[in-house]
């Protein structure tokens, strides 16, 4: 059974050039770098477990700790610094990362800055929890729900706009874009299956007002860009709660509502 639980940070590939600090390098030599004096790095002990987090993406994996090994070439590498790796074992990279907007408030330490942060066996299971609810997204209709937790709304549709037969329109087009002075800014812009055009719009809450905002961003659509490409617009709402004004209006404008269920 492991003795403690931490979450180790580490940079992407080739962020700032040096290779013992970023995820390929750490999976390749299965040696996980810090400076000696890293703060918690002396309190870390073989047989602790250790789940990966990638600084601007998220968890990543999880290993069993080895011994402290320190790097005789550190000093000339580093400016005379002390550097060393912890050796892995029993690593799982998971198949697709979990954005850390997604848990980051349910974790009981929440300092983003610590390389080496220290964590509980209750911080593992919620990540790994959380991992595969975002990774099982289902979704429903008008009456429906679907799963996702608190944070990360926008970024978790993102990846599962497969599940509603949807993916990200062009590149040509920018995502959360201002359509025009006075039009206003949209959440997503995405295609069906078709080619037809689907403005999804996330509410934490949300009455019959955004049935207003979702139809100007759809008629700006479809005047400029769909009419002459011979495509459809259609519009979805995503939101947590919603009241019978949104309902009965939805219907009537032939607009989907989906909910979200906290899970």
């Amino acid at each position: 059974m492991s003795k403690n639980y931490w979450i180790f940070a580490n940079k992407r590939e080739g962020e700032y050039g040096d290779e013992d600090w970023d995820t390929k390098t750490i999976l390749k030599t299965k040696h996980y770098y810090f400076r000696d004096d890293e703060k918690n790095r002396a309190k870390v002990k073989e047989g602790d477990t250790a789940i990966f987090r990638e600084y601007g993406s998220g968890y990543w994996g999880i290993c069993k700790v080895g011994k402290w090994v320190l790097d005789p070439k550190g000093p000339s590498k580093y400016k005379g610094s002390k550097t060393g790796w912890f050796e892995m074992s029993n690593i799982k990279k998971w198949d697709s990362p979990l954005p850390q907007s997604i848990i980051w408030s349910e974790l009981s330490n929440q300092n983003h800055r610590l390389r080496i942060a220290k964590a509980t066996h209750e911080d593992k299971d919620k990540i790994e929890l959380a991992l595969k609810i975002y990774k099982n997204l289902g979704y429903g209709s008008v009456e429906g729900e679907f799963f996702i937790l608190e944070n990360g709304l926008e970024e978790a549709i993102k990846k599962n706009l497969s599940q509603l037969g949807l993916k990200l329109a062009s590149d040509s087009i920018n995502q959360q874009c201002t359509l025009d002075m006075g039009i206003g800014r949209t959440d997503l812009i995405c295609t069906d299956k078709d080619g037809n055009y689907v403005v999804i719009e996330l509410k934490l809450s949300a009455s019959d007002g955004v049935i207003g905002q979702i139809l100007r961003y759809m008629g700006y659509i479809r005047e400029k860009w769909a009419e002459k490409e011979g495509k459809d617009v259609k519009g979805i709402i995503i939101a947590q709660t919603f009241d019978d004004q949104l309902r009965y209006a939805a219907k009537e404008a032939n607009v989907t509502v989906l909910r979200v269920r906290i899970g």
